[in-house]
């Protein structure tokens, strides 16, 4: 239990005494540090090489970030620095100077998964204030850019550096600033680690990511560092300019004073780009391509060969000068270059000659003009493959029909293989052939319904009667003459009348046919109308009920049984000469039909 006590005690106080990796990355004064390895050695000595190889890299990192490379935005905008103003600013004016979003923007994306884009993302320095002692940075992409280990370190000379921020989980949001200062004055300012001096005559800032890669450096005075040409000391404050509410990322864009209203240049605003008045002799810049007309025609990502069509829809001939093309939220930009548009005509940028990488199924292409503000963008999802994303009737679209350099044409499937076709369902579905006929014998021709071969059928020739026969327009057939006169229907004999249902000649009916009295004993049957016997009303002798009743029941009995074996013969009977039966059945029927046609 002793030992266990101690073991605690010393694991305790190695925790108290050991140094955290942040105090010696922001350098630390070399005696605190003596001090605290000479505590380390003293409780393990094992814990005291572990330091010194952290000590090692951190000074390794330091030392790599020191070296700043020029920003791989280049735009060619000649300005120079005009006069130097004292500035003078109040927190009033910074809290209502703060810029709101530009409206040309895309919509703001929140998703920081994308670490690699975070890592690379062009942060800027906007503005640096010798006076009132603040660094700005600007985030130019659409999304917001975690600055977890990015720092901001300030070079009062060549060598001599100051590390004023390294950034912790500071999140700066698209098209937005984020304003450095101990000044408590200055409304929403992150503190920086170290005061900087930011001196007037000589001085640089260097903005580095987290790989300790340079995104941006800024120097004023003859012994700086800058990205591009430095800008003369003696200044209180140097800014970058904007056109159209973009930030123009440039080796010469930074100016100094005020902008060209003789406004101050306050944090969270966004000057123009426009030379000051204040210096006359300062040149006018180049005005910028607004590359008007152009807009996106044809995006065909999701094939062997992948290309960016632009068309000029305007009715003015452009030239390309300074437009660009950007996929996503790289922040990778190509130029487009400098060609001659006509109205209606198409130019076709093949993705393999670019820096640009096309997503082949979910993407996102913007179209920019030479300030960098977005002139036309379309999104697409979920591209099949050998089709394009196209703009068809002022609607974009998935086609199967690729179209490069002429006009969009929407076709809703591919083409099927060869033997097969598309159904009602959009599927391919096999030809259906039917199959060969071989052709019918002679003498046979093939039956339009049946497809069977039947037999041709041969031209009936009619012969004449004979004399004293004529041809009946009913059967067809020769008739005698004499036979059909003789069945003419003659006249009644006086007397008579004719049947309309039999056709035969009846008597006329008269007082001599009523029928006479019936003798005694007899009367008038009323069906049959004849004379009948009268059957006696005698009663019947009565006998006994018991034997009435069994010869009645047995009677009964019997007769059933006889009309049961009876109709089972018949029916048997019917059933063996069914066919005799039938014939002569046939035979009456003939019979009748041509007695009733003679």
């Amino acid at each position: 239990m002793k030992y266990l006590r101690n073991t605690l005690l010393m694991i305790l106080a190695v925790a108290l005494i050991m140094p955290s990796p942040l105090v010696l990355a922001e350098g630390v004064s070399g005696a605190t540090q003596e001090s605290k390895v000479d505590d380390v050695k003293t409780v393990d000595n094992s814990l005291k090489s572990a330091e010194e190889a952290k000590d090692s890299v951190v000074d390794k990192k330091q030392v790599a970030s020191n070296s700043p490379s020029q920003s791989s935005e280049n735009l060619e905008i000649s300005t120079e620095n005009s006069s130097i103003d004292s500035p003078s600013e109040n927190p009033a004016t910074n809290e209502s100077s703060k810029s709101e979003p530009n409206p040309e923007s895309e919509p703001l994306k929140t998703d920081n998964s994308d670490k690699s884009t975070e890592e690379n993302a062009p942060i800027l320095i906007s503005k640096i204030s010798q006076g009132k002692k603040y660094v700005e940075i600007y985030n130019p992409t659409n999304q917001n850019v975690n600055l977890a280990g990015w720092k901001i370190e300030y070079y009062t000379g060549s060598e001599a550096k100051t590390v004023g921020k390294i950034f912790k989980d500071e999140v700066i949001s698209p098209n937005e600033f984020l304003v450095l200062s101990n000044d408590k004055m200055l409304a929403g300012a992150i503190k920086f680690d170290d005061n900087l001096g930011l001196a007037q005559n000589d001085g640089s800032v260097v903005l580095s990511r987290s790989d300790g890669s340079v995104a941006d450096t800024v120097g004023w005075g003859n012994n700086s560092k800058s990205a591009g040409s430095p800008i003369k000391g003696g200044v209180k404050i140097v800014w970058r300019c904007f056109i159209g509410g973009n930030i123009i990322d440039s080796k010469n864009n930074f100016l100094s004073g005020k902008n060209l209203n003789n406004q101050e240049v306050a944090p969270y605003s966004r000057p123009s780009c426009k030379k000051p008045e204040s210096n006359p002799d300062s040149k006018s810049p180049r005005e910028l391509n607004k590359c008007e007309g152009l807009k996106l025609n044809e995006i065909a990502s999701n094939v062997d060969e992948q290309f960016i069509e632009i068309i000029n829809s305007g009715e003015k001939t452009v030239i390309t000068t300074g437009c660009k093309l950007t996929v996503g939220d790289a922040g990778v930009r190509e130029n487009i270059g400098d060609i001659e548009l006509n109205p209606g005509e198409f130019l076709t940028i093949k993705i393999k000659n670019t820096k640009l990488k096309l997503p082949k199924t979910k993407g996102k292409v913007y179209l920019l003009d030479e300030a960098g503000s977005q002139i036309d963008s379309t999104e697409y999802e979920k591209l099949a493959k050998s089709s394009s994303w196209s703009l068809v009737d002022d609607e974009w679209m998935q086609t199967f029909m690729i179209t490069e350099n002429s006009e969009n044409i929407f076709k809703e499937y591919l083409d099927c293989q060869s033997g097969y076709e598309r159904n009602v369902l959009g599927k391919c579905v096999k030809i259906s052939v039917p199959p060969v006929e071989s052709p019918c014998p002679v003498g046979q021709y093939r039956h339009p319904e049946t497809r069977r071969c039947r037999k041709n059928e041969a031209e009936k020739t009619i012969t004449p009667c004979k004399d004293g026969y004529y041809r009946s327009e009913e059967t067809g057939r020769c008739r005698s003459i004499a036979s059909a006169a003789a069945k003419t229907l003659k006249p009644c004999l006086e007397g008579q009348f004719r049947n309309s249902s039999t056709g035969r000649c009846k008597k006329i009916a008269s007082t001599d046919d009523i029928a006479k009295e019936c003798p005694e004993g007899f009367e008038r049957n009323p069906q049959t109308k004849r004379c009948r016997k009268i059957k006696s009303a005698s009663m019947p002798t009565v006998g006994s009920a018991a034997a009435e009743v069994k010869q009645v029941a047995g009677a009964t009995w019997g007769w059933w049984v006889f009309g049961g074996v009876s109709l089972l013969a018949v029916g048997y009977g019917v059933w063996q000469w069914r066919w005799e039966i039938s014939q002569i059945v046939r035979k009456i029927r003939e019979s009748i039909k041509s007695a009733s046609g003679k």
